[in-house]
């Protein structure tokens, strides 16, 4: 089963490499240090103040200094898992999106899997399907992997719904990669904010085809809303071309920017792309 997903040259590059989530994130798995609050932990970091954390964990210092409300962050060891959180709706399955999106997957679940950490797939439309607690070792790793294998892009999205209703119900803080076109019409940025809330350590890849980010064709063109059904014909010029790019260009910053304010990493993948690339891109990334 796994070889549908991975070839063996992949395995053997996937199986040098180690996950090794940093603070960004807030959480860290299998056996790293990873923030946590408490009074008899050793000293590891600074956070912005949410509310409802324990005032006893402000820094008074640092609101003298700059007026600004932080929280102190303690470490110890901890094992947190990988969650795979994968957008599987029918617009997914446009320009090679969902196959990248898939094999992306199996590459971190590989790279989790070898590193002796737990991990979970939960793939999401409209909601999150939820398949147990997070597990670790082969039977897990086929489980997930088989799973990917029959995954197909159907029905339409409520990524920050989605994302909410997981949060609400996750009991254990991990490691979150969202894996999406990050394209729905009820936008991400409450979703982000819930996993955050949380106290999950969050990774946005976002995987976007080539004719998304270039699309090459002019003239008269017929517009599908594959979710929906919904279709429209129009003439596109040169200047709905620009309108387009400029409208993507500013959706993608907005997702971006709202990374950034969440202390999100974030990446974005083109669907032609090496999946293995992007697994070992993201792994090193997330670990400066």
């Amino acid at each position: 089963m796994r070889d549908e997903l991975l070839t063996p040259d992949e395995l053997r590059a996937l199986a040098r490499a180690r996950l090794s989530f940093g603070r960004p994130g807030g959480v860290l798995p299998g056996g790293h240090l990873a923030p946590r609050t408490g009074t008899s932990l050793e000293f590891a970091d600074h956070r912005p103040y949410e509310p409802g954390d324990d005032v006893r964990l402000i820094d008074w210092a640092v609101y003298a200094r700059h007026r600004r409300l932080v929280t102190k962050v303690f470490a110890r060891e901890v094992e947190a898992p990988l969650y795979l959180l994968l957008d599987a709706s029918r617009s997914m399955g446009e320009g090679g999106k969902a196959e990248f999106a898939r094999r992306l997957a199996a590459a971190l679940l590989y790279v989790a899997h070898r590193g002796g950490d737990r991990f979970a797939l939960h793939p999401f439309r409209a909601g999150v399907e939820a398949r147990g607690s997070p597990r670790r070792g082969r039977g897990a790793l086929a489980r997930a992997f088989a799973r990917l294998v029959e995954l197909r892009p159907e029905g339409e999205t409520d990524l920050s719904g989605s994302l909410v209703a997981w949060a609400e119900a996750a009991r254990e803080p991990g490691v979150c990669v969202v894996l999406s076109d990050f394209l729905a019409p009820g936008g991400y940025r409450d979703g982000l904010l819930a996993l955050r809330h949380g106290r999950h350590g969050t990774v946005a890849l976002q995987v976007l085809s080539r004719s998304e980010l270039d699309p090459p064709r002019l003239g008269e063109v017929r517009l599908l809303d594959v979710e929906t059904g919904r279709a429209r014909s129009l003439v596109l010029g040169p200047g709905a071309l620009r309108a387009y790019r400029e409208a993507l260009r500013r959706w993608n910053e907005g997702l971006s920017q709202a990374c950034r304010e969440l202390r999100i990493p974030y990446f974005l993948f083109r669907s032609d792309a090496s999946p293995v690339e992007a697994a070992l891109t993201v792994i090193a990334g997330w670990s400066r």
